[in-house]
């Protein structure tokens, strides 16, 4: 029997437990490994955080997931790898050997080791800690958002529509949404100022400390609750284990998901860096599209049928940012759309994806 470990319970390990669930690998063994027996859809927190959804419909039941696929389920988390034993290190400490592991754990926040953000500020990641935070009623004082990205710009706007406290939209380039096209930092930029959220660009922090953001400018920002939104750093998990990482820390992977340096090592989303220098976003939609590379590629792995295949990132993607009072704003091929239309497409989009993956854990 060969042991197949599935580490984190991301967008792409979604499609290999399903087809897990649909037929058994024959002499796989299987165990998912999370931390905590729920998983959340990021894709719908910033509408959770407006009041649009329950926490119920953006849940992942991760027992029933594993059930559904015949795997066990270990939920103390990873704290460590060591890719010459062949081994997983769990949160509670026991070890974990290894035939075959993928990794799809995402990414951490960057910036995050800026002096005071771990202590004064609201990191995004992990979600299962930020939301009681976020929604926590003892909270006054306007909101700091730091990081003009997507990920921001949608948790300004969903947190401002829910809570109607005033906020501050803080990123250190020169237009926000940040890396959209021009047509869609126009629309983003006339719902903000519309929403009356005030957007600071070319402004970086220096320091946190309680209630006061220090900027680089030497200006001195008040806050009720700063938000940690930044881009996405490496997790610290595969800086000692041994295998082969990019150059920003990410476990290095070619085109099949597999690692450079160690066959049987697999990566998909976030954490996922590419040899081949194809160029690969820090985004879900990318994820969803590795899974069923990844899940065809283990496979041929574990059973030794079939052929490893290449994924290949999609040229672009429809992006729909959640302005949290029943619109949304749209981006597509240098196009932009706002309206209640473009919120109840990304809502029924979520909604599909949602329960896709809850009906099987069912």
């Amino acid at each position: 029997m060969r042991r197949l470990v599935l580490v984190g319970p991301g967008h792409a390990h979604l499609f290999v437990l399903e087809a897990l669930a649909q037929a058994r690998w024959p002499g796989v063994e299987t165990v998912l490994v999370s931390l905590g027996p729920t998983q959340l859809y990021s894709g719908m927190v910033p509408g959770y955080l407006a009041g649009q959804y329950a926490l119920e419909a953006l849940s992942f039941d991760l027992e029933g997931l594993a059930r559904a696929a015949g795997a066990r389920l270990e939920p103390s988390g990873a704290a460590g790898l060591d890719v010459a034993r062949r081994e997983l290190r769990l949160g509670d400490g026991r070890t974990l050997a290894y035939d075959a592991a993928s990794f799809d754990i995402g990414s951490l926040p960057a910036g995050d080791t800026v002096p005071g953000v771990r202590a004064h500020a609201v990191a995004l990641k992990p979600l299962e800690r930020a939301l009681p935070r976020l929604l926590s009623a003892r909270e006054t004082g306007p909101v700091l958002v730091v990081g003009g990205g997507a990920a921001g710009v949608e948790v300004a706007l969903c947190l401002q529509a829910r809570t109607g406290r005033p906020t501050v939209l803080l990123e250190d380039g020169g237009h926000v949404p940040r890396g959209a096209s021009g047509a869609a930092a126009r629309a983003v930029r006339g719902v903000l100022e519309r929403r009356g959220l005030t957007s600071r660009l070319e402004s970086r922090v220096t320091a946190l400390e309680a209630g006061v953001a220090h900027l680089e400018s030497g200006e001195r920002l008040p806050f009720g609750t700063c938000v940690w939104a930044t881009g996405a750093r490496a997790p610290e998990l595969f800086a000692t284990s041994g295998a082969a990482v990019d150059a920003g820390g990410y476990l290095a992977v070619r085109d099949t998901l597999e690692s450079a340096s160690h066959p049987g090592l697999f990566a998909a989303g976030d954490c996922a860096g590419f040899v081949s220098g194809q160029h690969v976003p820090k985004a879900g939609v990318y994820a969803v599209r590795q899974g069923p590379v990844l899940r065809d590629n283990l496979r041929a792995f574990l059973t030794g049928t079939g052929t490893p295949r290449p994924y290949r990132a999609q040229s672009g993607f429809l992006s729909l940012l959640n302005a949290g009072d029943g619109t949304a704003v749209g981006a597509w091929k240098g196009l932009a759309f706002h309206g209640r239309a473009v919120w109840r497409l990304k809502d029924a989009i979520d909604r599909r994806f949602m329960e896709r993956f809850q009906r099987l854990a069912r």
